[in-house]
């Protein structure tokens, strides 16, 4: 995964996120979206499969964005560890 950042200020960011889908970018809005600093959290891909996926996040003055997405990837990659803890434990049952 590759990240380039399109555009920044104090409290938007704009940045393509290479080599990813739709799998990880609704993960992240929606986990975005859960932070009550975050306004707006989108993303698009305008040719999937082609395209890479461009996330757009604006936050109210208290948060910067980037801090904003650093927070929700550790949640969300918390969650997925949990989830293979918890999987692998089943499974061996």
């Amino acid at each position: 995964m590759e990240v380039k950042i399109i555009s920044k200020t104090a409290n938007e960011v704009e940045m393509e996120i290479k080599g990813e889908d739709h799998t990880l970018m609704n993960a992240l809005k929606a986990t975005l979206l859960k932070d009550k600093s975050v306004k707006v959290a989108t993303y698009d891909i305008v040719y999937p499969g082609i395209s890479n996926p461009v996330l757009f996040v604006r936050t109210d003055k208290s948060a910067d964005p980037i801090d904003a997405i650093k927070t929700a990837s550790k949640k969300l990659s918390d969650e997925c560890e949990d989830f293979v803890k918890l999987f692998t434990k089943k499974a061996k049952a």
